[in-house]
């Protein structure tokens, strides 16, 4: 009979610790994700117009979990003919992308390192990166600068016409601005 009780404690642990997370509502709004390309005639940067974000924290504010998702359709870098080449490039207008949150460490100032997993032309890898994470009660603000090289994901280095070359490392920026909302119901 014991038994059969630390078995069922035990089970509904991980449900009670995870409903006690709260989901970040995202603003718009306020929140970026911006892309910086260099490529031999002109550099440019692209923005990501939608996507969508999940992040969670626990009672006590911290953030737990994180997921992003993207379609590539949905970076845009004000120019038709260049968005047209990026599809085909990274293989068509279904193209998407994650980044899953792995380990997010912080020192008391919100200054930190984060650790993920970024998917895009179906190739996963790790990515680490400083962040940082400012909180005012119950809003978020939440800043970082990653650099990744896309060869990284077995994309070829783009050439075009004998003249045009991308470069191969890409620099992100993003800020994400959230409110904690109430704590998030399983049933």
């Amino acid at each position: 009979m014991h038994f059969a009780r630390l078995f069922l404690i035990a089970a509904a642990l991980p449900l009670a610790l995870v409903a006690a997370e709260r989901p970040l509502k995202v603003d718009h709004s306020r929140s970026y994700v911006d892309i910086d390309v260099k490529t031999t005639l002109k550099n440019f940067t692209a923005h990501l117009d939608a996507y969508d974000l999940k992040i969670n924290v626990d009672e006590a504010g911290k953030i737990k979990n994180a997921v992003l998702l993207f379609n590539f359709s949905d970076l845009k870098t004000g120019d038709d003919e260049r968005n047209a080449d990026m599809l085909k490039w990274l293989g068509g207008s279904g193209a998407t992308g994650k980044f899953e949150l792995g380990i997010l460490a912080l020192a008391p100032d919100g200054q930190g390192q984060v650790t993920g997993k970024l998917t895009f032309h179906e190739s996963t890898k790790l990515i680490e990166f400083p962040i940082n994470v400012s909180r005012n009660d119950a809003d978020y603000t939440i800043t970082g600068d990653p650099a990744i090289d896309y060869r990284d994901w077995n994309l070829k280095v783009y050439k075009r016409d004998f003249v045009l070359k991308v470069g191969s490392e890409l620099k992100i920026h993003f800020k994400f601005v959230g409110t904690s909302a109430e704590p998030a119901t399983h049933g």
